[in-house]
């Protein structure tokens, strides 16, 4: 199976699994355009969006808050696929077997190149700069430096040692599958 695919398979039962609300919050945390017609054009068009139709956008501009139809789901399986970003291929396939267990198939494709986090050394933040001031799932470093962090990396790194993520306080941000969706240095 690609790997799009089974991203977009595992996407989709995750919100099957989902409340309205959970959805909607995703929409209006996510999806900044409501209400901004021009910024969803250029956001579909320059593909950072999925493509949705004139009469959606024109709906969506005139709502200031996000709702859920047919076209709001392409946008949150959009979010769902997004979050799989730089996750193994072997992460995608223990997934879809869970969900199926009589799937076989082995999911091919390349891994998103990703940045390295400095903090936890697994590769899960976007690539360029190494993801500057992207937050790791892994262990919630911002990738910027000590500043927005408010402790050295050398003091991060001791607390993932010790704790799973950069502070005792980020542990409720941090992703509990993170060290098994990522390639670790």
């Amino acid at each position: 199976m690609e790997r799009y695919d089974a991203k977009k398979t595992i996407a989709i039962h995750e919100l099957k699994q989902m409340s309205d609300k959970e959805k909607l919050d995703i929409l209006e945390h996510n999806y900044w355009f409501f209400g901004d017609k021009e910024g969803i054009k250029e956001s579909v068009q320059e593909g950072s969006y999925p493509k949705i139709s004139e009469a959606m956008i024109e709906i969506i501009d005139k709502t200031p808050k996000p709702f859920l139809n047919d076209e709001s789901e392409t946008l949150l399986v959009d979010y769902q696929v997004g979050r799989l970003k730089h996750v193994t291929n072997l992460y995608l396939q223990i997934k879809l077997k869970d969900l199926n267990p009589d799937f076989k198939e082995e999911i091919f494709g390349e891994i998103e190149k990703a940045g390295l986090c400095p903090c936890c050394e697994y590769f899960s933040i976007d690539y360029g700069e190494d993801g500057f001031y992207d937050i790791c799932p892994v262990c919630f470093w911002e990738n910027g430096g000590d500043g927005p962090n408010h402790m050295t990396l050398a003091e991060a790194k001791m607390n993932f040692q010790r704790f799973g993520a950069i502070d005792e306080r980020s542990l409720k941000y941090v992703d509990i599958e993170g060290v098994k969706k990522y390639l670790k240095k």
